[in-house]
């Protein structure tokens, strides 16, 4: 865990036009604060007084960490929108260039072997000179003297800042960033505008336009002439409403940076209702809520984009402290839309038991060949719940969440670009630098078919010809897009701690957990959401059964612990010790006839006892699957033929087993190799980076609502 890191801007106080002022300088940019509002920027609702809390504008040094991230990712998106606008002007030029030597070619072939001219005709030996026929020539006017050659236009590169409150945003964009050419700061408030202009005009920045509108009118009311190659939606709390203007206010391939900090609505099952009103689908309970409440945002943005015949692709989403921050990259192109239903997902989750899931996709995209060898899709339906009501695991109630994204959180050569940028920085400007290094290259690892040992991002899929690499010389800001197929493999992650939780058990240490995942040939990763997180490739009878040899190796358990019915002891229940308690030939019947008896002993009622009779013998039906896998003899197990080797540092990620070969989880030989894990989370990198860092300082999170 990283030491805490600064985050709070130098002020002065200055008085600017008769009126006293605290200048706050963050990046290049400066506000001016009234020492009033100081008091709304730092306290809590409870150490406000009553002038403090109606303040119509504050400054809220909370966000700079993602006003920093934003101007960067605006700058990278910047440089591949200059890049491609060059490209295309680039084949431009040499498809006319093309042309004209045709046409200069048959120009030519008609001079080699000239047609007789139409008054051209031989009279008996006398011949009609062709010079007769042409016109008399013409006085040519006095050349005027050549100009000397313009310059070319400067490209127009717009921003609009959606909700910009004090302007800072806007500020920052029109000074830190060379390219933009015009930043539109509109608000709601008349009280925002005023000190808005105030700020522009303290730091003489001309290409900032205040607008004084609703920010759904504004961006309804633009024209195709009109529409922002950026847009920054930074609402208090949920950006929903937003939006739809959005899409339609932005340009084809624009991006839009998105944040909602209405945490407690899309990363909790408390308001479930209000969840689904403003993003159309139901929040995830668990550890793993706030990957789910980042793919609801993205699931409702690519909703009201579809509509209008526009694809998302989301290059950067993070959950930050207590908001989401998505950038989203938007592409007008109605044969992509049709993917969205291969990249809608629900989820079955075991809140309430063991914590696992399973992801079902609402639509199925399959890829064909043609007669030429190109690619293809076939969009179809899928079939009914690929699972039960109850848990395989713990035979728990599972419970519905989404429908939500499927599709990659992350263009890996867009969060590349950023930290690419990092290093030429200035500290001064840029003052959450460690955090953001440490945050994207969490994002980065988080791609599991990232090899480990890759320390740039490279498309393995099809050899670059030698156009491609010309092209990437040539235009190296191109930032490449996703495959609008492309499905997230692995969704979501889980806590080592809410495992041990379930079967009470002491917490496995993360190294010698991933080293026990790798030893067993499968791959790891961290999430940036949470420490102490895992996203693996592993399916979950695997990640039990390293819990249970955990227990059994390294830290035993009071068979007390767990009561009769709970979904540990179900977990606990296909340990190895009872299988080899049990016997060879009627192990499953005795073991449904303990859960059954253990099921008469908890119930509670008629209805409780149902429930978990129903659940034992659905587990039941879920290990006969297994049954034939099985090991023949209680003799200690060994490791199986078909389980892979691990890869050594300098391998490509292996892929994880297929199901027909996996053997029997109690047939695997798990070993928690500590030094493996190590290797493993060296592969990524060996730079201590600011993963999670601490809250700078008390009462970290959203401030109060600002007034009108």
């Amino acid at each position: 865990m990283a030491t805490p890191q600064s985050e709070t801007p130098q002020s002065d106080l200055v008085e600017y036009q008769g009126v006293k002022y605290n200048v706050v300088k963050e990046g290049l940019a400066k506000i001016l604060n009234p020492p009033s509002q100081e008091a709304a920027s730092k306290g809590t609702k409870k150490d406000l007084k009553s002038d403090d809390q109606v303040q119509s504008v504050f400054y809220n040094p909370i966000q700079q960490f993602n006003r920093d991230l934003s101007v960067l990712a605006i700058r990278a998106h910047g440089e591949h929108i200059i890049d491609l606008r060059k490209q295309k002007a680039a084949q431009k030029i040499k498809k006319r260039a093309g042309n004209g030597e045709k046409k200069r070619k048959r120009e030519d072939d008609q001079t080699e072997n000239p047609r007789p001219a139409p008054g051209t005709e031989q009279k008996g030996d006398a011949e009609v000179d062709t010079e007769l026929a042409q016109p008399p020539p013409v006085e040519q006017a006095p050349q005027p003297e050549a100009k000397p050659e313009q310059a070319d236009p400067v490209p127009s590169f717009t921003v609009l800042d959606a909700l910009s409150a004090t302007g800072l945003r806007a500020l920052r964009y029109a000074s830190e960033l060379p390219f933009v050419t015009k930043v539109v700061a509109n608000d709601l408030s008349e009280s925002a505008i005023k000190s808005m202009k105030t700020n522009i005009a303290y730091n003489n920045i001309e290409t900032i336009q205040p607008n004084l509108a609703d920010a759904r009118v504004y961006m309804y009311g633009l024209d195709n002439a009109s529409k922002f190659d950026v847009i920054d939606l930074d609402p208090y709390g949920t950006a929903s409403p937003f939006l739809d203007a959005a899409v339609q206010a932005a340009k084809d391939g624009a991006l839009l940076c998105v944040t909602c900090t209405d945490a407690g609505v899309w990363a909790s099952t408390g308001y479930s209702e209000k969840a689904f009103s403003l993003y159309g689908g139901i929040p995830i309970k668990g550890s793993h809520s706030h990957e789910g409440g980042l793919r609801l945002i993205l699931n409702s943005l690519a909703m009201s984009a579809s509509k209008y015949g526009v694809a998302i692709e989301p290059l950067l989403s993070l959950s930050i402290d207590f908001y989401a921050r998505v950038f989203v990259r938007v592409h007008r192109s109605p044969a992509q839309v049709k993917f969205n239903a291969g990249n809608t997902m629900l989820v079955y989750n075991c809140d309430s038991g063991c914590g696992a899931w399973s992801t079902q996709t609402i639509g199925s995209t399959k890829a064909k060949l043609d007669r030429r060898g190109n690619p293809i899709h076939h969009h179809g339906i899928n079939k009914g719940p690929t699972v039960g009501p109850q848990c395989e695991h713990c035979g728990s109630k599972t419970h519905l969440a989404g429908p939500m994204w499927a599709g990659p959180l992350h263009n890996p050569h867009f969060i590349q670009k950023i930290l690419d940028m990092l290093p030429g920085a200035d500290p001064d400007t840029y003052q959450t630098c460690a955090r953001i290094e440490g945050m994207l290259t969490t994002a980065l690892e988080e791609d599991l078919d990232l090899a480990p040992s890759q320390s740039e991002i490279s498309t393995p899929k099809q050899p670059a010809s030698n156009t491609k690499n010309q092209q990437d010389a040539e235009y190296p800001a191109i930032i490449p897009r996703m495959d609008v197929a492309a499905q997230e493999k692995y969704p979501f992650y889980f806590s080592l701690s809410s495992l041990a939780k379930v079967v009470h058990s002491t917490t496995i240490p993360i190294d010698e957990f991933r080293g026990a995942i790798a030893h067993l040939g499968y791959r790891s990763t961290r999430s940036h959401t949470k420490p102490n997180s895992v996203r693996t490739d592993a399916p979950w009878e695997v990640i039990w059964e390293i819990m249970r040899e955990w227990i059994r190796q390294r830290a035993p358990i009071k068979e007390s612990s767990l009561k009769p019915g709970t979904p540990g002891a179900a977990i606990m229940a296909k340990s190895r010790d009872n299988l080899r308690k049990l016997g060879d030939e009627d192990q499953w019947l005795s073991l449904l006839k303990k859960e059954l008896m253990s099921a008469v002993e908890a119930g509670r009622d008629v209805s409780d006892l149902v429930t978990k009779v129903e659940a034992a013998l659905y587990r039941s039906g879920s290990r006969t699957s297994w049954q034939t896998a099985a090991p023949s003899g209680p003799s200690e197990p060994s490791r199986p033929e078909a389980e892979p080797q691990p890869a050594p540092d300098n391998a490509p990620a292996t892929t994880q087993p297929q199901a027909s070969n996996r053997a029997h989880p109690s047939a695997l030989k798990v070993e928690f190799d500590e030094a493996l894990g190590r290797q493993v989370s060296a592969a990524h990198s060996t730079k201590r980076l600011v993963r999670y860092q601490l809250n700078p300082r008390a009462n970290w999170g959203p401030l109060n609502r600002a007034g009108r």
